[in-house]
């Protein structure tokens, strides 16, 4: 027997076996994040997880589902209730004006009531409203995931508008020396007035490009400051320069496996719309039984005191009562009230279905888009670091030649200019690589954010 088909079967059983293992092995993607490069960023997520706007507007809906539950719940157990009053009521009979009812004293009525079937319509309600509290922690998670991506990207975004303003303001002090200079040498002849105008017109324009660019960032950190819940971010607070990313192309052909496989239902807006296809599934499970006889069981206990009075007897009486009774409460017709309910229902889960397949299948067209994005980006700082080394290679031998006298400081302020123009654009290479990364790395549900919420709402037990 030849030993090849027996090794072919135990690869089988060997792949079953570590099939399960495998799955259940996330790629470890701890310091890959930029609050990890930027450890500044870090306490400023921690911050907006409590206190942002949104996320606090999330928290108070998660708090009302949790309490509708409440409500949901309180339709299934008894009810008291009853009335106490004190009172003097008198009859008389028009026709018999010897005839004088009197009710005089302490009236009171307690009863109590308890519904016994109502072909599981109150259960149902139970379950919807409990339904209502995981929509509410899933958008409460998403609110505090897109949160954590947006002020990642913003951060970047507001370290890249510095180093552009650090670049332009360079550039401006450049050209104001190149001005003074030119000014010194208009009596030699070796400038002419014109040439000094066009210099100043150029400067000008650079004040104003440079002023705006100063207003903008103003702009942008109050907007970062007040979307993540603080006071205020001082320019000094942000970063100068981005450190060099990482890049695992393998974790990240992982990560994205995963979500693939899953049909991209684990993210947190199909997830919502799985859960909205249940409740109006439950919706329609509670219009179907409106029409039919609910049962219920009641007690009650009532204490009233009358006084007859006629021309020759007076009597007097406390009449106590005690109930107790099963019932039933049918509503025959509704005005078809019940049956648009029911088509209510099947249309939104017709729609929550359609939303679960439309926002699954988006998630995992996104992903791949991302992993693609990402490898170019790859190459992007890559190519934008060795243009980095090349221009400072460049001014260091400038530096030389200056002085070897073979050159004029003005050169060397060019080269110089030069690379800070390379820095400007490697640090937006790497700020458009990190803003990537996280943006998929939160997407496919590795975003270690979401380990810091007061509740794991990523998954849910079914």
């Amino acid at each position: 027997m030849s030993l090849r088909p027996v090794a072919r079967v135990l690869s089988v059983l060997a792949l079953f076996c570590a099939g399960p293992v495998a799955r259940a092995q996330r790629p470890d993607t701890a310091g890959t994040f930029p609050e990890d490069y930027l450890p500044a960023l870090k306490p400023i997520l921690a911050t907006a997880l409590r206190q942002a706007p949104q996320v606090i507007a999330k928290q108070l809906e998660l708090e009302g589902s949790t309490l509708r539950v409440m409500g949901a719940n309180s339709l299934r157990l008894p009810s008291i209730g009853g009335n106490l009053t004190f009172a003097n009521n008198e009859t008389a009979i028009s026709s018999n004006n010897s005839t004088r009812t009197r009710d005089n004293g302490v009236f009171y009525n307690f009863g109590l009531s308890q519904s016994i079937y109502h072909w599981g319509a109150l259960k149902n309600e139970g379950d919807k409203a409990r339904i209502g509290v995981l929509i509410a922690q899933k958008s409460y998670a998403e609110a505090s995931r897109m949160l954590a991506v947006t002020l990642r990207r913003s951060y970047l975004e507001l370290i890249v508008k510095k180093s552009l303003l650090r670049q332009m303001r360079f550039a401006r002090d450049l050209n104001v020396a190149e001005l003074k200079l030119a000014k010194e040498k208009l009596a030699s002849g070796l400038f002419s007035q014109g040439d000094i105008a066009a210099r100043e017109l150029a400067l000008s324009d650079e004040n104003l490009r440079t002023q705006r660019a100063e207003v903008e960032l103003v702009a942008q950190r109050r907007a970062f400051a007040r979307l993540a819940g603080l006071g205020e971010l001082a320019e000094e607070a942000i970063p100068s320069e981005i450190p060099s990313p990482t890049y695992d192309a393998a974790a990240t052909s992982a990560l994205l496996a995963t979500l693939v496989r899953d049909g991209g239902r684990q993210t947190f807006q199909a997830q919502v719309s799985e859960l909205r296809a249940r409740e109006a599934d439950l919706n329609y499970r509670i219009a179907r039984v409106r029409l039919l006889p609910k049962f219920g069981a009641s007690a009650a206990y009532s204490l009233e005191n009358t006084t007859n009075a006629s021309a020759t007897t007076v009597s007097q009486q406390g009449v106590a009562r005690q109930t107790v009774a099963i019932g039933a409460s049918w509503s025959i017709f509704d005005g078809f009230a019940s049956r648009a309910a029911k088509r209510d229902a099947l249309v939104n889960k017709r729609a929550a279905e359609l939303e679960l397949k439309t926002s699954s299948e988006a998630a995992v067209d996104a992903a791949q888009s991302l992993v693609q994005l990402l490898e170019l980006d790859v190459q992007a700082m890559a190519m934008s670091a060795l243009r980095v080394g090349l221009a400072s290679a460049q001014w260091g031998k400038m530096e030389e030649e200056l002085k070897l006298g073979n050159v004029p400081q003005t050169t060397v302020d060019q080269t110089l200019s030069g690379l800070k123009v390379m820095e400007f654009n490697n640090a937006s290479a790497r700020a458009t690589f990190l803003a990537r990364w996280s943006e998929f790395a939160s997407l496919v549900g590795a975003d270690p954010v979401l380990t810091q919420l007061p509740a794991r709402h990523d998954s849910e037990k079914r």
